[in-house]
């Protein structure tokens, strides 16, 4: 049964989580189709700092469970976000990297794992 806490956990990701995902989003089609290596700068600059934003909000909401197994779900989400800003980055914003931004920034399989064990729990407040 999901308590006030669980709901105020739920909602405070769920903001965090959609930048996140619209920014990879935006970095593929900008990666895809840009001519213009500015705009890939700061497509995967937007892209990380959405990443960062849902690490640190996935780390403070998953700090203040009681509930153990809430609190390690947020964890799992914390880290995935983590990884996906560090492969994200690990790329340079260069046109010629342009395929291996899209690669990366389209494989959001860790996210989704995060999200699914969320789910049964957030899915209602979502």
């Amino acid at each position: 049964m999901a308590t006030a806490s669980n709901k105020a956990a739920c909602t405070a990701v769920k903001g965090p989580l959609e930048k996140a995902i619209a920014g990879l989003i935006i970095l593929v089609g900008v990666a895809a189709g840009s001519t213009v290596e500015a705009e890939l700068v700061n497509a995967r600059a937007e892209a990380s700092t959405r990443l960062v934003n849902l690490e640190a909000v996935a780390n403070r909401v998953g700090g203040e469970q009681t509930d153990r197994t809430l609190r390690k779900k947020f964890q799992v989400l914390t880290m995935a976000a983590g990884r996906k800003d560090v492969e994200v980055r690990s790329i340079k914003p260069k046109l010629e990297y342009a395929e291996a931004i899209v690669k990366v920034a389209s494989n959001t399989g860790d996210l989704e794992s995060a999200v699914d064990k969320l789910e049964p729990i957030c899915g209602r407040y979502w």
